[in-house]
């Protein structure tokens, strides 16, 4: 039945969730920390964390979640169903993505959908900074991040990098 679930809960945010994985954040937690508890909130931004040193980062965070909840065939599981909705969509869509495109009606639903993006990043920006900012050092160091990917356009991996060695050294 776990297995069930866990396919069930991938394949709701798979098709589900626009905008790319950091809009997928607050979807996955709801589900796998608060709905079943699979996690805890600090191993879910564990999880978070760790799939941002892979490819697809947050998609990657579903195969960790799937292996905390059955092992390697909930990893396979849980990877099959958050890619599976998105594939198949594209797939389809490829075919008519000319007349697609140029509908109004498509247009007007994908310009509604661009500031809830936006909300859903948010929200997965306040719930991984909640648990992972916990004193004025990890201020500093969000901050400091903030400013270096904003005005200053560091190059991400320098300035994710640059906080791993920070974090080591200092806190």
């Amino acid at each position: 039945m776990e297995l069930l679930q866990l396919a069930l809960v991938f394949l709701k945010i798979g098709a589900l969730i626009f905008g790319g994985g950091m809009s997928m954040i607050a979807f996955i937690q709801q589900d796998v920390v608060y709905t079943y508890g699979w996690l805890t909130e600090r191993e879910f931004v564990d999880a978070v964390a760790m799939g941002q040193i892979t490819p697809g980062p947050i998609v990657i965070s579903a195969v960790f979640i799937g292996f905390k909840v059955a092992g390697l065939l909930g990893s396979v599981l849980a990877i099959v169903s958050v890619i599976l909705p998105s594939f198949l969509m594209t797939v389809v869509a490829t075919r008519w993505l000319g007349r697609i495109s140029r509908n109004l009606k498509v247009r007007a639903v994908l310009r509604g959908l661009a500031p809830v993006v936006v909300g859903l990043i948010l929200a997965a920006a306040f719930t991984v900074g909640r648990t992972s900012i916990t004193d004025v050092y990890t201020v500093l160091i969000a901050l400091a991040a903030l400013v270096l990917l904003t005005r200053f356009k560091v190059d991400t991996a320098i300035v994710v990098l640059g906080a791993a060695v920070i974090g080591y050294a200092f806190l």
